[in-house]
């Protein structure tokens, strides 16, 4: 009987990130008009009426409960985008005050969130938006991008409670400067590519040097300390333009051919569910922003795009998780070995900090099977998978129900 350790947690065929970007302590007053509207906050207004946190829930994961977010914070004064900005744009760190931080706390310590790094101010601003420097860019040596995250990480932790386990480069902008002090500081994972964009190479965000159709979008590693790089695959805009109102002519073509052209882009998530590679979906919190223009993807001009998204992944066996869920099971995955004693068992040989940690088994000839633990509990062989707790001990595997 063979039996083998399954890629993704429950033997998913992929894993689904829902990646949300620069969720901060900031507000951009669009117009200048001193009081909020939909789209302006960038979560300073925390859970208040129009804040950008609530229309996350209300309009998009309270349709999808199943669905988890993992947000990018940049911890301190985020930097507008221009030196001279048409609209006044507040922001503080996310540990201000006392309110400030039992949001922020929250959110980390919900079971369907997670905060992971975004840097510290973002950057620096310049003249237009093509002059903005990414934060990883405006470091000249390997000493002070350390130094600056390590004070990013005290300001992050007197806000959530607890460092982050990854993050993410501000604008997708590294360098081999910016990937070491990443595996210096201590971070299990980290997103360091735009690997979508690969495809259209184009300006703006880097996306790697991997040019294989298939590899660019598998899990990494990076560093002495082996990060986990989680590559971002799905831009949450993918449907955006098909799913909103447009009454013009082209407009009236495009419905009569929506569920078609739907269906056509749609294949980006066939192409990934079909490789089992991950799909991580690309959004931002807000569209505003301090020069007058639109900051795209955003889950305001994208809710319906996501919504569609949403109930296609919902017909396929997929698992949604955080980045540190992944990066766990990847790191489970990678650092544990199956050991087949005999036919009627096996053991899981593994190092002491994984004990207790959760595994997903495919096991052929499954039908009617359970698998009794070293603790003596049964756990039953569904559909050809099974996920065990990682014990130490002989793991029986049984014919017959479980009781």
């Amino acid at each position: 009987m063979r039996i083998s350790i399954c890629k993704w947690f429950n033997n998913a065929e992929s894993p689904v990130i829902f990646m949300i970007d620069d969720l901060c302590n900031t507000w951009v007053d669009t117009g200048n008009k001193g009081y909020r509207e939909w789209g302006d906050d960038w979560g300073f207004f925390k859970r208040e009426e129009k804040s950008s946190f609530r229309y996350l829930n209300e309009q998009i994961l309270a349709l999808f409960p199943e669905v988890k977010v993992t947000f990018f914070v940049p911890v301190g004064i985020r930097a507008g985008i221009s030196v001279h900005p048409l609209y006044q744009q507040i922001s503080r760190p996310l540990d201000a005050d006392e309110e400030s931080r039992g949001f922020f706390k929250f959110i980390h310590q919900h079971p369907k969130f997670e905060l992971a790094y975004h840097g510290t101010t973002h950057g620096n601003p310049g003249e237009a938006a093509r002059d903005f420097v990414q934060e990883w860019h405006t470091f000249h040596t390997i000493e002070e991008a350390v130094e600056t995250i390590r004070a990013g990480l005290v300001t992050f932790q007197n806000a959530a409670g607890e460092r982050p386990s990854g993050g993410k480069y501000c604008g997708y902008a590294g360098s081999k400067l910016a990937d070491e002090s990443i595996d210096r500081s201590g971070f299990t994972w980290w997103c360091r590519y735009w690997n979508h964009g690969y495809e259209d190479m184009g300006d703006g965000p880097d996306y790697g040097e991997d040019a294989d159709p298939i590899s660019r979008y598998e899990i990494k590693r990076f560093g002495a300390n082996g990060v986990i790089d989680i590559p971002s695959t799905v831009n949450g805009g993918l449907l955006r333009g098909l799913t909103s109102p447009d009454y013009s002519f082209k407009g009236i073509a495009k419905r009569a051919l929506k569920r078609p052209l739907i269906r056509y882009r749609l294949r980006k998530l066939d192409y990934l569910l079909k490789h089992r590679l991950v799909i991580s979906i690309q959004e931002h919190i807000a569209p505003s922003r301090d020069d007058g223009k639109i900051q795209h993807p955003n889950i305001f001009h994208d809710r319906n795009s996501l919504v569609e998204i949403f109930r296609y992944l919902a017909t396929k066996k997929v698992w949604y998780c955080t980045g540190t869920e992944l990066a766990d099971y990847v790191n489970l995955r990678d650092h544990i070995k199956l050991v087949q004693i005999d036919e009627s068992g096996f053991e899981l040989v593994h190092d002491l900090r994984y004990e207790n940690w959760q595994i997903s088994l495919q096991v052929e000839d499954s039908k009617g099977m359970h698998i009794l633990a070293p603790d003596h509990r049964k756990f039953a062989v569904l559909q050809g998978a099974v996920n065990l707790p990682v014990m130490q001990g002989k793991y029986l595997l049984q014919r017959g129900g479980v009781y």
